[in-house]
């Protein structure tokens, strides 16, 4: 089976590359493409990369080339714009392979700017199959969509790789990224900016009179915002920012936090919250749905409303109050982490999606 991956970035965050790309990388042959240059990962020797520029026209001519040369069996699609692109690519004579097309909604519906949603509904009503990522990003979509797509779209639970998280903890890394010297170690991940919410904790962080290390990985508009407002914090609360880092650093973080926080305003289901729940951290999250889905054991997370500041300070103090247990318990989540989110568990689900098109498509 030879399939086509289409993707916004390559970068060490990118989820269609970590989960799906590296999932397939021994049962099918793999190209993906990426309308940006490629930002700080090394591809893996058993998958064909190809990447644009940023540039409409140059994405447009590879994608045209792309589907000239290669008869791909799948084309899968993670992003509106890349679909659309493809989908100009191959008019008006290779329109057959619209038949063969697969799409992901990554994200809940409401998160999505309006020109997002609107290239990503022309790409659902044209693909042959919509997956989301999750029940909770499937029942974010209007249900005047569902009516025109409802009955080719399914919801696929998100997963994360345990063997990855084993294998980084297995090399027992030496560096240390918290200092001893403070009480708790809280993480969190996310892209910098209104949705992901890294202002709400800096809020809190105000109230906390314990010793706290706060580290945020990720980066983007609300960079210098935050770490602006970082400043007016108590000394007592030691904030890091450290930008984008690959996929294994962030992992090797989560193996050494005792808190892991997201107290986002909208996700699809995500990888980071299941990475960190299987590492062993303690969770407070945002009670929106995508997190609500993930349903942690309830003697490792805290779920809060956004509205309700004193919710957040109290169940950091909760943490800060019960530290030694909250270290002594790390590994009670692994079970419900490995039983409802595993990614060969969400591989398997795309492979029946493929093979569906596969068959239908290849019939004599």
């Amino acid at each position: 089976m030879k399939l086509l991956r289409l993707t916004p970035a390559l970068k060490p965050t990118s989820a269609p590359y970590n989960q799906f790309s590296l999932g397939f990388r021994e049962t099918i042959d793999q190209t993906i493409f990426s309308f940006q240059p490629l930002q700080d990962i090394e591809i893996d020797k058993k998958i064909k990369s190809i990447h644009g520029s940023g540039s409409v026209l140059s994405s447009y001519l590879i994608l045209k080339n792309l589907a000239r040369k290669t008869n791909f069996d799948i084309i899968h699609i993670h992003n509106g714009l890349t679909g659309i692109l493809f989908f100009l690519a191959i008019f008006p004579f290779k329109l057959t392979l619209l038949s063969k097309c697969v799409f992901t909604l990554h994200n809940s519906w409401h998160v999505l700017k309006k020109r997002n949603q609107f290239l990503n509904f022309l790409v659902m009503m044209l693909s042959a199959s919509v997956c989301t990522c999750g029940r909770s990003s499937f029942e974010s979509i209007p249900k005047i969509i569902k009516f025109f797509i409802g009955k080719k779209m399914m919801p696929v639970v998100n997963g994360f790789d345990n063997l990855r998280v084993d294998n980084i903890k297995r090399k027992k890394r030496t560096e240390k990224f918290f200092c001893d010297e403070f009480a708790l170690k809280i993480l969190y991940v996310g892209a910098l900016n209104n949705i992901k919410n890294q202002i709400a904790l800096l809020k809190a962080a105000k109230h906390i009179n314990k010793k706290v290390e706060i580290i945020f990985l990720g980066d983007g508009n609300k960079m210098q915002m935050l770490t602006d407002y970082a400043k007016s914090i108590p000394s007592n609360i030691e904030i890091s920012f450290k930008g984008v880092v690959s996929r294994d650093i962030a992992i090797e973080h989560m193996l050494e936090a005792d808190l892991f926080i997201s107290l986002s305003r909208g996700e699809g289901l995500p990888i980071a919250v299941l990475e960190a729940m299987y590492a062993g951290c303690f969770l407070i999250l945002s009670g929106i749905p995508p997190h609500l889905e993930v349903s942690p054991p309830k003697e490792r997370c805290i779920f809060v409303e956004l509205s309700d500041q004193k919710q957040i300070i109290n169940s950091i103090n909760y943490v800060i109050n019960r530290l030694n247990k909250v270290r002594g318990e790390r590994d009670i989540s692994k079970e419900h982490s490995l039983t409802n989110f595993s990614v060969y568990k969400m591989l398997e689900e795309y492979k029946e999606v493929y093979n569906s098109l596969y068959n239908v498509t290849n019939k004599i």
